[in-house]
């Protein structure tokens, strides 16, 4: 148990160190009194437009999984898994992946429902997700192909090539030996925690198959499927606006088209999916901002735009954390 502990703690500070070190790749060579004149010269009525639509995003999100847990024969009020999803949220951005266990021990001390079909309902929500996002990718790779691939040339093969592959044929010395360590060193992990990964695999799985269990009986229990499917599009769509509204903040970048918005959050998604604190700080920057590059934003709007966006999450994501909070603690103690 002690040993799982280290290995959980161990595992959150790398994390938190890579969040900081592509941070600090992204920001070290922003001029920050530039950045600022730069913010000031926005039209922030859009700020405000991303959080009428963020709001409705979490509205659509609540409704969905009201219907999940009515399906397996739970009512709940819509304040509360309101309230829990919030939350949830919020300390997913602390603590990657945390934020499912949250909400569903809020949902289970307002209404007494079993954590694990709780879970159930969580995990196909997940699934859901999961395969909305590879159609989004595979939409932007069919639609915005040109730019994927010159994407995956600048930020994968070339610097591989280039930064390690050639460097070694040349004869580079210091860059042989750091592979051959980095590949050393991946061996050793995998073969230290394999008992671990061993012990813990079988029990991971059977929890993972009987929320799914749960959350595919909940699926086919469903009396309004067509209605489910309604609130994930509209899901979807409305993350596709919280990001188009951004490129309207500046006149720059308000000539990024459709397609551009696309590319970005479907890559955006899989930067902020990586389970880095800060809703993938540092990752997220750095794929958006070579996604705008292609597009043909230069000077600091494209670092701007960037930031600005993580940052409007951000702010909205604690503010409904603490609107969350306030909702769970007035129900608690009127309770009381």
């Amino acid at each position: 148990m002690m040993k799982s502990k280290y290995i959980q703690v161990l595992q959150y500070i790398s994390l938190l160190g890579i969040g900081f070190g592509l941070s600090w790749m992204f920001f070290r060579d922003l001029n920050f009194s530039e950045l600022e004149q730069v913010v000031g010269t926005g039209n922030f009525f859009w700020f405000y437009v991303v959080m009428a639509v963020s709001v409705a995003v979490y509205v659509f999100r609540t409704l969905r999984w009201q219907m999940l847990i009515k399906a397996i024969g739970h009512e709940t009020k819509f304040h509360n898994i309101f309230a829990a999803l919030s939350i949830s949220y919020f300390v997913s951005f602390v603590v990657p992946r945390l934020g499912e266990v949250s909400r569903c021990l809020s949902v289970k001390k307002q209404h007494n429902i079993p954590f694990m079909e709780l879970l159930g309902t969580v995990i196909i929500e997940r699934v859901v997700d999961v395969i909305s996002l590879m159609i989004m990718l595979l939409l932007t790779l069919i639609l915005q192909f040109d730019q994927i691939i010159e994407f995956m040339q600048v930020n994968v093969f070339k610097p591989i090539y280039e930064g390690i592959i050639l460097k070694i044929l040349a004869g580079n010395f210091w860059m042989l030996i750091a592979a051959i360590t980095f590949l050393l060193l991946f061996i050793f992990l995998t073969f230290y925690f394999r008992k671990y990964i061993k012990e813990r695999s079988p029990k991971l799985i059977m929890k993972f198959l009987e929320g799914l269990k749960q959350g595919l009986i909940s699926i086919a229990k469903l009396k309004e499927k067509r209605l489910f499917f309604i609130y994930t599009v509209l899901i979807w769509l409305g993350y596709y606006f919280m990001t188009y509204f951004w490129f309207f903040v500046f006149k720059e970048t308000s000539v990024l088209s459709w397609g551009a918005c696309l590319a970005i959050v479907s890559i955006g998604t899989i930067g902020r999916s990586v389970p880095i604190q800060g809703g993938g700080m540092g990752a997220y920057h750095f794929l958006v901002n070579q996604v705008v590059l292609l597009y043909g934003v230069t000077g600091l709007f494209f670092k701007t735009l960037a930031t600005l966006i993580h940052a409007g999450q951000t702010f909205f994501t604690f503010a409904m954390g603490l609107v969350g909070l306030i909702i769970f603690f007035v129900v608690y103690w009127k309770k009381k």
